[in-house]
């Protein structure tokens, strides 16, 4: 997908000079904008605008490593597509609200919901995950070569990665990994609700799921 997405910026802003410098901030904000003018072309020469927004959904631009700390606080759930034939297997947009739509309300009997979940990750390279009054304490740390954030909560780590989402983010983790995620951090608990919110992630391969989430705090 790094490749997809970097080609296509490079074509639309006609950056494919081996000389041409970006600061990582630059070039995501330059990545993101390439993608919205992507989706805007496609959407007028198709006529779809499911395929125009699977398509944005795809080409989420990464967060620069810079721009990762703060305290960022969960706005609804997140789905992004790992590869272009994830996303025309899944049936595109479509898919990717319907998993929305099933798993936010089922979040929500974990605590998880607007206003009462944060991600904090600490420029010391400490990182606390709260959902209402309990809080989890642990690490995070950057791979620069794989482009992904290691969150260490406890005794468990996970993967995850950062994409912008128009003036917010997606943090996104392999679906297994989510359902593990919520148990983690969650004081409450529900094998029927996980095993719900597992069933829906099954039936949809090659996808990414986790939260979209707003900056409240540097």
């Amino acid at each position: 997908m790094k490749k997809l997405v970097i080609t296509l910026a490079l074509m639309m802003l006609g950056l494919g000079s081996a000389n041409a410098q970006f600061d990582l901030g630059s070039l995501a904000s330059k990545l993101k904008d390439a993608a919205s003018d992507l989706v805007d072309k496609v959407e007028e020469e198709t006529g779809s605008s499911e395929i125009a927004s699977g398509l944005d959904a795809l080409l989420g631009a990464l967060l620069p490593e810079t721009e990762i700390p703060g305290t960022w606080q969960y706005l609804d759930v997140a789905v992004e597509f790992e590869s272009s034939d994830a996303l025309t297997q899944a049936g595109g947009a479509l898919a990717a609200e319907t998993v929305e739509d099933k798993i936010a309300p089922m979040l929500t009997k974990f605590g998880i919901k607007p206003g009462a979940f944060t991600f904090t990750f600490n420029e010391d390279g400490t990182a606390t995950t709260t959902v209402g009054k309990k809080s989890v304490k642990g690490t995070w740390s950057y791979d620069k070569e794989g482009e992904v954030v290691t969150l260490g909560l406890g005794k468990k780590e996970y993967k995850l990665r950062m994409t912008v989402s128009g003036d917010n983010i997606n943090i996104l983790f392999e679906a297994d990994k989510l359902l593990d995620l919520v148990k983690t951090v969650s004081s409450k608990s529900s094998n029927t609700t996980l095993t719900a919110i597992a069933a829906v992630v099954k039936a949809y391969e090659g996808m990414n799921i986790g939260f979209e989430c707003e900056k409240i705090s540097k």
